[in-house]
């Protein structure tokens, strides 16, 4: 049987960052042979990604623990443990944590490199700067285009 490739994901997870609140947990392919990163978000209660559309990556959101409403264009979903959503480029999308307690979702984004969206943002929250500036120059670095909140 062939050995997996990572065995204990939280010691192989390169970084936790706090991002707007939650807690976004990176690993990548430590051989870089395959194009595609993937998060574990921990999301509290109530939280919510704003609206967004990426011009660059598709992702795959698997809900590990809680129930997610997701937003898929005009289509809303609620999502909960083992369900999954298809999210891909150029549609506007978005998630809110339903539940009272935190929950974790798993998400796949193709390409690799988004990811250093979540880096960028991290790492600005330490200083004293606008925040609003940075992650409108972050999203555009990254091709993203943020719409404002979802619904509620």
């Amino acid at each position: 049987m062939a050995e997996p490739l990572i065995n204990a994901p939280r010691a192989q997870a390169e970084c936790a960052l706090d991002v707007f609140g939650e807690t976004v947990i990176i690993r990548r392919d430590p051989a870089g042979g395959l194009d595609a990163s993937v998060i574990e978000e921990i999301v509290p209660p109530g939280v919510a990604a704003p609206l967004h559309r990426h011009s660059r990556e598709d992702e795959i959101s698997y809900v590990i623990e809680g129930t997610f409403r997701i937003w898929r264009g005009d289509e809303v979903f609620d999502v909960g443990p083992g369900g999954i959503a298809l999210l891909p480029r150029r549609q506007v999308h978005s998630f809110r944590n339903m539940g009272t307690v935190p929950g974790r979702l798993l998400t796949v984004i193709l390409p690799a490199g988004f990811e250093h969206f979540f880096e960028v943002i991290a790492q600005r929250r330490l200083g004293d700067e606008n925040l609003d500036e940075i992650v409108t120059v972050a999203a555009d670095q990254f091709g993203l285009e943020i719409m404002g909140l979802p619904p509620t």
